[in-house]
């Protein structure tokens, strides 16, 4: 238990680590250059300054700012693009007579914002009937170059912050939400205590993700209100946000996140007379490291038909209870489909490849992770309530039988997982010079631990479990190999959340 929490402690760490190198503002548009470069010495009065995006931008928030040689805030003349990736700033009177500070904030297509600043210098003085014409914002006091140019010190700044955390708030409810419904489904077998415990839970990832939304919601209008207080009474803030891609994804998993909280149910019936689709699963694919339910292969299409072997244990135990799906439990289904659709409208889906495509390519990849990641927390938190209730642990029914679901979940996330970083990725350099590629990167070598715990527990410890089912010993190495792979999980979650809205 001591390595276990240490492991724990350790992922969150590295997790948290990550996060703090990847800024919450950044979005699937990308900034790609600016004329006047930052840094850059300008001789002649500057009359435009042009930026140029990754992709299509249109100002949101505070939009475009300068701070003039005198520590006054002024706004562009006008501001024009053809095609959204590059815009045109001008100015007038030219701006001259020392350094000044520019700072940004666009929108990508999915409403996504991303900001940032630079500074440049213009020699040529500036004239008098210049500093009569200097346009400026309200009175004001004099801000200094360094705080302007600070990113944290973005009026938006909070707003985003907490945008960010709302939506981790949210995806960590989808992967549990998710993740305990197909358990309770299609995995537990067993006591009708543990079946509402895991229901409970499906309730509750329903609630995060509402809560997430709302609260997302909210953060993303004072994003598109320049980050004040009062954006929150906008109106134009409020409808652009609402009619969104992004406005749009939000809702979809608010109502998703309604119907699990409401639905799910508790309702039992034998084991014996309910569909078991664990079985029905390692029939026709093999996967998963129980023993098989018939003899010989499915898929050899010559040899004699397949005896069927009777079910029992370690798939089936007498007097298990199996979760009976109602009219009204239905419903957290149809919510845990709206929430996957929910990601046709939001992240990459929007701005990259064919949009049904991707957007195919993405719900398989989101549903996979949900079923894996969910899976394995409500696999953790059962063998804990058994353990300390004093129950029957069954822990190799349990592994054996989530083996088989984690299986195909895992090839389903692997080849949509690649899929998607083919999509995104233009080549393989944006790997490590984009924030979606580190961030990738990150996710990658966190899901890479979690397999490989996975991989053990599946190579090693179920076999030993097969041989010994009430070894006390083993089932504790197990219980505490699943926490430390859930705790993993839990980090590629919170990596996921911030990917979802990084810089390609």
């Amino acid at each position: 238990m001591i390595l276990a929490r240490r492991t724990i402690l350790l992922v969150l760490a590295v997790a948290a680590a990550v996060i703090g190198y990847a800024s919450p503002a950044s979005a699937h548009t990308g900034f790609e250059s600016s004329t006047p470069a930052d840094g850059a010495t300008v001789v002649d009065p500057l009359t435009e300054i042009n930026l140029v995006f990754s992709g299509e931008a249109e100002p949101t928030g505070s939009a475009f700012e300068i701070l003039d040689a005198a520590g006054q805030l002024r706004t562009p003349t006008s501001a024009t693009t053809v095609d959204g990736l590059t815009w045109s700033l001008s100015f007038d009177p030219p701006l001259a007579g020392g350094t000044f500070g520019f700072r940004w904030m666009v929108k990508a297509p999915d409403a996504h914002p991303i900001d940032g600043s630079f500074s440049f210098t213009v020699t040529a003085p500036a004239t008098s009937d210049a500093a009569t014409r200097t346009p400026t914002l309200p009175a004001q006091e004099t801000v200094d170059l360094e705080t302007f140019l600070a990113s944290g010190d973005s009026p938006t700044a909070t707003a985003e912050w907490i945008a960010a955390a709302a939506r981790t708030i949210g995806l960590a409810g989808a992967m549990v939400g998710i993740g305990a419904l197909v358990f309770a489904a299609a995995v537990l077998r067993g006591a009708r205590a543990d079946i509402r415990f895991v229901l409970y839970w499906v309730r509750r990832g329903g609630a995060l993700l509402l809560i997430g939304a709302v609260v997302e919601l909210v953060a993303q209008v004072a994003v598109a209100g320049g980050g004040t207080a009062s954006a929150l009474w906008s109106y134009t803030a409020l409808t652009d946000v609402v009619l969104s891609s992004l406005g749009i994804a939000i809702g979809l998993r608010a109502v998703g996140g309604f119907a699990l909280a409401t639905g799910a149910r508790l309702s039992t019936t034998r084991a014996t007379e309910a569909a078991d689709p664990i079985v029905a699963i390692k029939e026709l694919a093999g996967v998963g490291a129980g023993p098989t339910t018939t003899t010989g292969s499915p898929f050899d299409f010559f040899a004699p038909e397949p005896e069927v072997v009777e079910v029992g244990e370690p798939y089936l135990f007498t007097g298990d209870r199996a979760w009976s799906i109602d009219t009204d439990s239905a419903r957290a289904f149809l919510g845990a489909a709206v929430v996957l659709a929910s990601f046709i409208f939001d992240g990459h889906t929007v701005s990259k490849g064919n949009r049904m495509v991707t957007g195919f390519v993405d719900i398989v990849h989101v549903a996979g992770a949900a079923v894996w990641a969910g899976g394995v927390i409500m696999l953790a938190a059962v063998l804990w309530r058994r353990h300390r209730r004093n129950h029957e642990l069954r822990t190799l029914q349990l592994a054996v039988r989530f083996s088989v679901v984690a299986s195909a979940a895992l090839a389903a996330v692997g080849v949509a997982g690649l899929i998607l970083a083919v999509i995104v990725l233009d080549s393989p350099a944006e790997l490590w010079q984009t924030p979606w590629g580190r961030l990738l990167i990150a996710k990658t070598v966190l899901v890479a631990v979690a397999v490989a715990g996975g991989g053990y527990n599946h190579v090693v410890l179920i076999p030993q479990l097969n041989a010994a089912p009430t070894d006390p010993d083993l089932s504790t190495e197990f219980r505490a190999a699943v926490t430390i792979e859930a705790a993993v999980l839990g980090a590629v979650v919170i990596v996921t959340a911030f990917l979802v809205a990084a810089a390609s």
